[in-house]
């Protein structure tokens, strides 16, 4: 009876504990998406996004930061996690479970304006060296290019520096991705030369094909809601988004 009466007043205490649980998101680091504090939480667009449906949820979070290609490995095993922010593309398709749509992004060519102030395109890559982020669309957009050198980062600002220096020629990128990580390298915003657009794309919220479908709609929903009512543009609008 004792046994009895203890579960019974232990109850509230478990549905509690199991109710607070946090919501673990893997996210991809690369501002100004998802942009990784020196001290404290992150921040980016999307994570903000993200903070502001898990609020209207009720849902905890816990965001683990990890590059881009390890983000894409981790989140396609673990059932139980969120992902931020990949672009939606036919090989990650069937990987995926294509949660909600974040935002719309250009992936464009960019060179520097001393070194090649024509704006390039994918006709004049050949024989240039093409910087661009290990496993990211940019990548994949590059990849069936012949005579095109790959060098491959981890870190958009990498490719920042590398052009400034004359190191590569080219820059395969998002160009909201490209404009924030030339101002962290501490370069000036009009020596990137816009060239020719690969393809526009959209960013989602994605998880493990094996995620909660149930979660999952209820995520879409207040996303969804979120766009109706203003709050994800004014979010976006906050980091100097450009649409494209």
């Amino acid at each position: 009876m004792r046994l009895v009466t203890l579960l019974l007043l232990l109850s509230p205490l478990i549905v509690c504990a199991f109710s607070a649980r946090a919501v673990v998101v893997v996210a991809a680091d690369i501002p100004p998406y998802v942009i990784r504090a020196q001290q404290g939480a992150p921040s980016g667009m999307a994570i903000e996004v993200l903070e502001e449906a898990a609020r209207r949820l009720g849902e905890p979070l816990e965001i683990e930061l990890m590059p881009l290609a390890r983000a894409l490995s981790q989140a396609s095993h673990r059932p139980d996690v969120l992902l931020l922010p990949p672009a939606r593309n036919p090989q990650r398709e069937p990987l995926f479970l294509w949660i909600a749509p974040l935002l719309e992004e250009a992936f464009v060519l960019v060179s520097h304006r001393r070194h090649h102030p024509a704006p390039l395109s994918m006709k004049t890559l050949p024989g240039l060296t093409v910087g661009v982020m290990r496993g990211s669309h940019s990548q994949s957009l590059i990849q069936p290019l012949t005579g095109v050198t790959q060098e491959l980062v981890t870190e958009e600002v990498s490719n920042a520096s590398k052009l400034a220096r004359g190191r590569i020629q080219a820059w395969a990128v998002a160009w909201n991705t490209a404009r924030y990580n030339q101002q962290r390298a501490g370069l000036p915003l009009p020596d990137l030369v816009r060239g020719e657009t690969l393809q526009q794309s959209t960013l989602y919220l994605a998880a493990s094909p094996r995620f909660s479908r149930s979660e999952a709609l209820r995520w879409r929903r207040v996303i969804q809601e979120m766009r109706e009512d203003g709050s994800l543009a004014r979010i976006l609008h906050q980091y100097d988004y450009q649409a494209p």
